[in-house]
């Protein structure tokens, strides 16, 4: 029996709903569009012209290029083999054969199965569709988008017509505005330019959005969905199955030996996010969305880490440094023991986050 607390798409819920009372409804598409447009081509360059990101309330901040040392995340699905991996009864994690590849994942009750992301495109779709097979002849009645970026939403299309896609309404809102070409160029250098992987693509939009949670029986087996607020970027959900107490945290909070990208620069907001995270739902085992399979005590250390880059550019504002001072050089505390492989990534990383925690204290 399904269960849905905010059930369809709610047209009238949109990041831009002021624009609504003085612009006519098509030029608001075309702003909106514009706008969103604009923040996605920055996303994961390592060089760009100045653009504009988009935050949850609506504002907008000025984006530069990124600090230095910053690298783009190494998605390129090439030679990538999604093993499945059992975590309970009817709950299976598809983990990527690289360091910071996506996984995916999915849960199989009485009835039917659930799915968690679609991967970067058709081939990779198709391949969780062939993992779910080995294990159940079900059908594959939902599948849960975790957020907007290709790599979670590429592979939407090979799913059966009759297959739900649930998603946050910031997400179906983003995608409707968006386009797989836009994207494709968004997500380039994750690929290293290879355009080649994004050859078929046909963007399917989620059928179902909600507010802050969602929810589904599949036959004895309840899953959850929450958005627990703006993390990496505004649309980060979470899925969570109560019974065994494992979540799929996508580009919340990374894999083992990580530390968090906060994108769309809020570093009290993502804290926030994680604490709400944190009072509703209790993980014991966390799928992340890139990396390894870790404990619930990543959320505690996320948490901590988050605070502690908030206090040094505290400190460095109060002290007169200059933000060029504190970023260029910077790397990440010892307290966070980071995986090798990922070193330079998460460094880059790290300066992203200190950079945007002293322009928001210097904004106070």
């Amino acid at each position: 029996m399904q269960r849905l607390l905010s059930g369809k798409a709610d047209e009238s819920f949109l990041w831009f709903n002021p624009l609504k009372n003085f612009i006519a409804p098509n030029m608001k598409k075309i702003v909106v569009a514009t706008i969103f447009s604009m923040f996605s081509c920055f996303l994961f360059a390592d060089n760009s012209s100045i653009s504009s990101d988009v935050l949850p309330n609506s504002q907008l901040i000025l984006s530069r290029p990124p600090p230095a040392g910053f690298v783009a995340p190494p998605l390129h699905p090439r030679g990538i083999v999604l093993e499945t991996r059992r975590l309970g009864k009817g709950v299976y994690a598809l983990m990527a054969n690289t360091p910071f590849n996506d996984n995916a994942g999915f849960i199989v009750g009485n009835e039917s199965v659930l799915v968690v992301d679609s991967h970067f495109n058709g081939d990779m779709g198709l391949q969780i569709i062939e993992a779910v097979k080995l294990v159940t002849d079900l059908p594959i009645k939902y599948l849960l988008n975790t957020n907007a970026f290709g790599d979670h939403v590429f592979g939407n299309y090979v799913f059966p017509e009759e297959t739900q896609i649930i998603a946050h309404q910031s997400t179906i809102e983003s995608l409707k505005l968006s386009s797989v070409e836009g994207i494709s160029r968004t997500m380039a250098r994750t690929v290293g330019g290879d355009f080649s992987v994004f050859e078929g693509v046909k963007l399917r939009v989620p059928d179902v959005g909600f507010k802050e949670k969602w929810e589904v029986d599949l036959g004895d087996k309840v899953v959850e969905m929450h958005w627990f607020g703006s993390g990496m970027s505004p649309h980060d959900s979470v899925v969570y199955v109560p019974d065994v107490k494992i979540a799929w945290t996508a580009n919340l909070i990374f894999g083992g030996g990580s530390i968090p990208w906060a994108r769309s620069g809020g570093i009290k907001k993502y804290r926030q996010t994680l604490l709400h995270l944190s009072q509703t739902i209790q993980p014991v085992t966390i799928v992340s969305g890139h990396g390894d399979i870790v404990g619930g005590d990543m959320v505690k250390r996320y948490i901590e880490y988050l605070g502690e880059t908030m206090k040094t550019a505290e400190e460095s504002v109060l002290e007169g440094g200059s933000m060029n001072d504190l970023v260029s050089d910077a790397q990440i505390p010892s307290g966070y023991p980071i995986q090798p492989e990922l070193k330079k990534l998460m460094t880059g990383f790290h300066r992203w986050n200190l950079r945007a925690a002293y322009e928001e204290v210097s904004d106070k």
